[in-house]
């Protein structure tokens, strides 16, 4: 909220009460207190706000909730629960497949399989369509039991849990990659995840990921509507600065933050839309218009690609040799 905007609450709403989850400084404070649901309406049994840290400018939801509100977070419809896409996300998914599977056989022997550990792994159908481009053996994480049988059922070696709670004792060292695809904004303690990315990974190895972030133009401009802030799943809103120190603070090396070719102010469009009072039949959090809003919006994205300013962003991490 602009601090020229009045409060939508009668009674200010409580100052932040934790530090920043991000870079652990104190100096926090509220920031928004009107971001609510537009993709699945989800209403929390109390009241969450936005809060910024003065010293990273990364934002994060306070009071921090609990494991079981987290949970509640995430509808049936969920869409990362769900395979069904539009034409053209489909093919979008297709092309982002090939260039990670190519991109993560960089970080191994091209003689070797690449172990890749995936944070938050979902149904795994993304493993399915990585394995069609090289030799992998993946494994991974995921905090919904339903959809981690699912993940298992299709073969793969997927824990329950999260990687901040499961015994990863037989994985210390184990790792060429650790993927953290839009993952690392939906947990309570980013800084205990990325820690234990760093024992994993063999020296050498790399944790890579995407996340929405929000030192962009996108968020700037659509200001409570931003996709990013993906109300309440997104417990925390990195900027580039906050997320290379809580990475560096884990003991990573050679840090790379890149803007990433994207669409997401799509969904800033359809959350405004929404939020003006359009109320259309919603499938997995998307409107009937969803891939024509995709279409529409890519001038904007080439441009802020072209400036470095996309509201999704790209990482990666080397743990350092010896």
């Amino acid at each position: 909220m602009k601090n020229n905007e009045p409060s939508p609450f009668d009674v200010a709403p409580p100052s932040p009460d934790s530090n920043c989850p991000v870079c652990n400084s104190p100096e926090v404070g509220l920031f928004r207190a009107d971001v609510i649901d537009f993709e699945y309406a989800v209403k929390p049994a109390r009241n969450f706000f936005e809060g910024q840290c003065k010293a990273c400018t990364s934002e994060f939801i306070f009071p921090r909730p609990t494991d079981e509100e987290i949970r509640s977070f995430y509808p049936s419809n969920y869409h990362a629960y769900h395979d069904d896409h539009g034409l053209v996300a489909r093919m979008l998914v297709s092309i982002r497949s090939r260039l990670r599977a190519r991109y993560y056989r960089t970080f191994t022997d091209t003689a070797t399989s690449t172990r890749v550990f995936d944070v938050g792994t979902g149904d795994c159908r993304h493993f399915d369509a990585l394995k069609l481009h090289g030799d992998f053996d993946f494994l991974g994480v995921e905090i919904n039991p339903e959809i981690a049988e699912i993940a298992r059922s299709r073969g793969y070696n997927v824990a329950t849990g999260t990687l901040e709670t499961i015994d990863i004792a037989k994985l210390i060292g184990s790792c060429d990659v650790i993927s953290m695809n839009h993952v690392i904004e939906h947990v309570s303690e980013p800084n205990v995840m990325v820690c234990r990315a760093f024992q994993m990974l063999k020296p050498g190895g790399a944790v890579v990921g995407q996340l929405p972030s929000n030192s962009c133009w996108e968020a700037r401009f659509f200001g409570k509507y931003w996709a990013g802030y993906h109300f309440p799943r997104h417990l925390q809103c990195f900027s580039r600065p906050g997320l290379r120190t809580l990475l560096e603070d884990a003991g990573f090396a050679d840090v790379k933050i890149m803007s990433a070719p994207h669409l997401q102010s799509a969904l800033s469009v359809q959350n405004t839309l929404i939020g003006s009072g359009w109320r259309p039949e919603m499938k997995f959090g998307k409107t009937p218009v969803y891939s024509l809003l995709l279409l529409a919006v890519v001038p904007f994205e080439l441009l802020a690609y072209f400036f470095g300013q996309t509201g999704i962003i790209n990482f990666e991490a080397r743990k350092p040799m010896g």
